[in-house]
């Protein structure tokens, strides 16, 4: 397998799976907004967390003075000058699977063409404005669509293990990120109905968590949601099942992994997946809830680039006293990874 193909697989899944977790987060909020009451109200407060959550709160002020649900919801979904909007993810995803048109089934690049086409026509806009949810859903049902396909047409060989790893880690890393809006929240139910007990259902409904949340508690009581949502072995979106599937997919490359390469992605996950299995929510909120967040989201981005030093950079055509850093182009691919962790490292390292 070229590492070309590799590696737009794998940046086409994170993309789509990048795109779904914004339009769920965009969502969500929208319905937490409701259930409040504050239409109208202070929206600072319900929007500036999103834009903490994407790690997109700078880009935004360069743009933008104070933050506003229109402003919020137009640069995060169809801003072309962010490049995590949804709009960018998608069109990012799409030529990401151009690149390796005849590696796909025609279903895949036929659902990848149509939402990007939708999303680059005025129509888009105009539903986005006037109908919102339907421009939501329309996104989501694309998303659960390419994913479907996917299960049904792609081989269970190294094609499926990097759509799998780049679907998992995404949604992992994104996982975390949802959480640490809530971070500084209060850990214990409030007295009476307010905004705190709403935003923790609100984060259930952003991971569609919640239907299955309350098999296991009526409440959203806070500790018993982060348990669920980091430590779940079950619940698809939880941190500890998508390192499960990471890990899965490693075991089914490591023949593939260079022998001379500096760093074990399979080494990595194993670590971190065995750091889950055997960590609990009370040691998690006794570290700090954002402070372990911090730590986990590192451990993701080291695990991205060990992935992309061993399969991406041909590790084993590099002399042993050359140190393994990002001074070769990506060998053809296109994935504008524009604002990548991966890539800040590899330019520190350079550094």
């Amino acid at each position: 397998m070229l590492s070309r193909v590799a590696d737009c697989i794998y940046w086409m899944a994170r993309y789509v799976e990048r795109a779904e977790n914004l339009t769920r987060l965009l969502l969500a909020n929208r319905q937490l907004i409701l259930d409040a009451g504050a239409a109208g109200g202070n929206e600072d407060a319900f929007w500036r967390p999103l834009l903490i959550s994407t790690g997109d709160e700078e880009g935004y002020f360069k743009l933008h003075d104070e933050v506003t649900g229109d402003q919020v919801s137009e640069y995060l979904a169809e801003s072309r000058s962010n490049p995590n909007s949804i709009l960018n993810c998608i069109r990012a995803a799409r030529e990401n699977a151009r690149m390796i048109r005849d590696q796909l089934s025609d279903e895949i690049w036929q659902c990848l063409n149509d939402i990007h086409l939708y999303l680059g026509s005025p129509r888009s806009s105009r539903q986005r404005q006037n109908d919102p949810n339907a421009f939501y859903e329309q996104i989501l049902t694309a998303s659960y669509l390419f994913q479907g396909i996917a299960r049904s047409t792609v081989c269970r060989g190294e094609n499926w293990m990097f759509l799998q790893i780049g679907t998992y880690l995404e949604r992992a890393d994104k996982t975390s990120r949802l959480v640490d809006a809530c971070s500084g929240l209060p850990l214990t139910m409030a007295p009476s109905p307010g905004a705190a007990p709403l935003r923790w259902a609100s984060l259930l409904h952003s991971c569609s968590a919640y239907s299955d949340f309350r098999e296991i508690s009526t409440k959203p009581d806070p500790v018993r949601i982060l348990d669920f949502l980091f430590l779940s072995e079950e619940f698809p979106r939880s941190v500890r099942f998508c390192l499960n599937e990471v890990d899965r997919a490693l075991i089914q490359l490591r023949p593939l992994q260079s022998r001379g390469a500096t760093s074990d992605p399979l080494r990595e996950s194993g670590k971190l997946r065995s750091e889950l299995d055997f960590t609990t929510v009370e040691e998690i909120i006794q570290e700090g809830v954002h402070q372990f967040i911090d730590r986990l989201q590192t451990r993701l981005n080291s695990l991205g680039l060990s992935i992309f030093q061993t399969f991406i950079l041909y590790a084993d055509l590099l002399p042993i006293d050359v140190p393994l850093v990002a001074t070769a182009i990506f060998p053809g691919a296109w994935h504008d990874g524009s604002g990548e962790d991966e890539r800040q490292q590899q330019q520190q390292q350079q550094q």
